[in-house]
């Protein structure tokens, strides 16, 4: 009878003794986990690429090939290289006093796509309406789908950044959660944590690059239309000028 009365007494010091014993292994993991806050905060930026690793290495290079299409299409995506409005005004009193020459001259001063069309015009002046206006279309329509094409970098760059970051990041989750295997009983979770955060680094960049080639790329495609569209009517005035007002006066014979 005093051994069933003295059972549950030491099964009650053991749980008492169990649940005190624990408490010292519980309370310093706030330690590590405060360290980790406390590298990641102060980490430079240095720091951060190297945790990365070799994805930030693509998404760089991604970077800059993003930003030297950006910095190609803002030197020459202008108007001047388009449809100058000098030049129509000089083709326009060249072409009404019949000065072929004059007019091919003012072509070679505003090098652009107009000058491109203006120049078909005076080679073949004396062809139908209807198939000037194909040849001139094609040269304009070929040009201006060119220029467009050059802002398609752009487009690659804001699509595939963020998807390399998501595969850094899914990279890094995996280590981190290697480790913590490894680690075992030992582990804790700021080692999960630290190796999680790690691995975002990527994801951030990733965003970092594409919102800025995404918007750009859309700002440049809606430019090159508004000169596509400038340089339509533009055109459409000088078939209107020179060949459907008094053809035979403004279009005499080739010279040989």
């Amino acid at each position: 009878m005093r051994l069933l009365r003295i059972v549950p007494l030491m099964v009650t010091a053991v749980f008492i003794l169990l649940s005190t014993a624990e408490l010292p292994a519980q309370t310093p993991t706030a330690e590590p986990a405060a360290e980790t806050v406390r590298i990641m905060s102060g980490s430079t930026m240095f720091q951060r690429f190297q945790q990365g690793g070799a994805t930030m290495i693509v998404l760089l290079a991604l970077s800059v090939v993003g930003f030297s299409c950006a910095l190609e299409r803002v030197v020459r995506l202008q108007k001047k290289a388009i449809n100058p409005r000098p030049l129509l005004d000089e083709a326009m009193s060249a072409w009404k006093a019949k000065d072929f020459t004059a007019v091919q001259a003012a072509c070679k001063r505003y090098p652009s796509v107009l000058a491109n069309a203006i120049t078909a015009f005076v080679r073949h002046r004396t062809c139908p309406t209807l198939e000037l206006s194909t040849i001139v279309s094609d040269i304009t329509g070929g040009e201006m789908r060119a220029h467009l094409q050059r802002a398609y970098p752009l487009a690659v760059v804001a699509t595939l950044s963020p998807l390399l970051g998501l595969l850094g990041t899914v990279i890094g989750m995996i280590d981190a959660f290697e480790v913590v295997a490894i680690a075992g009983s030992l582990g804790d979770a700021s080692l999960l944590a630290g190796g999680i955060s790690k691995a975002l680094v990527t994801t951030a960049l990733g965003l970092i690059i594409s919102i800025p080639a995404l918007g750009l790329y859309h700002y440049f495609k809606n430019r090159t239309q508004k000169f596509a569209s400038s340089l339509e009517r533009d055109v459409n005035e000088l078939i209107a000028t020179w060949f459907m007002e008094g053809r035979d006066a403004s279009a005499p014979e080739v010279r040989a």
